[in-house]
């Protein structure tokens, strides 16, 4: 065992290690938004991935020290089940809207930009956010513990369906009425509007539920 000044630097590496790294995520997350936004003259602001893309920045902007704030505390407990499950969320969404539209990405991209930038485009908004969480939960994985427990979040199912499935889907509704069209917006002509809406809610929630139910209840919760 070392001692007590070995441990508390221990400590401190290991916060300032997490905090360098949520700082990196969160920059590369900002980075992409202006970029993405620039290049599309502001259309992609229309699309769900950005507005998810937002969601995971306020996540990861959050510090996550041994000992956060009352109001950090909380804004955790607010943002990172909805970030984390929505990015699974999305992911699969993402792989259903391009079964219904397989042209979808280069239908939606400026005019000109090369093809290899397309897909890495495609890959970092979509998979980029599962690695951002994967990274958190292995380098934060107590903070977060601590957090949950210290609110009793880990005992009220309420709270649990909020991490689940209701924070991420307010958003996505939310996005839904100011968007009007999901369909449209993708290009989607493959299946119905109707139906391309219903399938995408369908495999959003269960996304989630899987998600919540695999990752972060048995990890973080119990």
């Amino acid at each position: 065992m070392g001692t007590p000044a070995e441990a508390k630097a221990k400590s401190q590496l290991a916060e300032d290690k997490s905090t360098l790294t949520r700082k990196i995520i969160f920059y590369a997350l900002l980075a992409t938004l202006i970029a993405d936004t620039y290049a599309s003259k502001a259309e992609v602001l229309n699309h769900l991935t950005l507005w998810s893309f937002i969601l995971h920045m306020l996540y990861f902007e959050l510090h996550l020290p041994s000992k956060s704030s009352t109001l950090t505390q909380t804004l955790i407990r607010l943002y990172h089940g909805p970030s984390f499950c929505g990015s699974l969320a999305l992911f699969n969404m993402y792989l259903w809207t391009l079964i219904a539209n397989p042209s979808m990405e280069f239908d939606l991209a400026p005019e000109g930009r090369a093809t290899w930038l397309i897909y890495a485009r495609g890959f970092w908004l979509h998979l980029g956010p599962i690695f951002c969480h994967y990274i958190d939960i292995q380098e934060n994985g107590a903070v977060l513990r601590d957090v949950y427990s210290a609110a009793g979040w880990n005992g009220s199912k309420l709270c649990q369906f909020w991490m689940c499935l209701g924070g991420y889907f307010a958003m996505g509704l939310t996005w839904e009425q100011v968007n009007g069209d999901a369909s449209g917006t993708y290009n989607v002509t493959v299946v119905s509007p109707e139906v391309f809406v219903l399938i995408s809610k369908a495999i959003g929630v269960v996304s989630c539920i899987v998600a919540f139910m695999v990752v972060v209840k048995p990890k973080l919760l119990n």
